[in-house]
């Protein structure tokens, strides 16, 4: 019974949780740790190449909350980053709220929208 307890346990810590809605807005993943210890303005200025403004096509995004927290978009969310991003005019601050699983620090998503 012990055993069978502790590989539940295990089991379940391995799985995503279930769907999520997470607002926050969109920046290159490469730049997400940096944009959140150090604040935009300031990535921006050591680290041009962070912006997204001239030019947004990335391989990775990332997604950071209000509260400093942030996750790496999967495929399908980097799709969706790359579909909303030329519609707005001030991409460095593109808001979005996601629909998907965490995953560890991965953003599985499944639906995201402009706020």
């Amino acid at each position: 019974m012990l055993r069978l307890t502790t590989l539940f346990c295990t089991l379940a810590l391995g799985l995503p949780l279930s769907a999520a809605q997470i607002q926050g807005y969109l920046a290159d993943w490469n730049c997400v740790k940096d944009i959140v210890k150090n604040g935009e303005e300031q990535t921006f200025q050591h680290r041009k190449s962070c912006s997204l403004q001239d030019n947004y096509k990335r391989s990775a995004y990332g997604l950071i909350t209000d509260d400093k927290k942030f996750y790496r978009l999967d495929t399908a969310g980097n799709k969706h980053a790359l579909e909303l991003l030329p519609k707005s005019p001030k991409r460095d601050t593109l808001h979005v709220v996601v629909t998907g699983d965490v995953d560890g620090d991965v953003l599985k998503v499944t639906e995201m929208s402009l706020l």
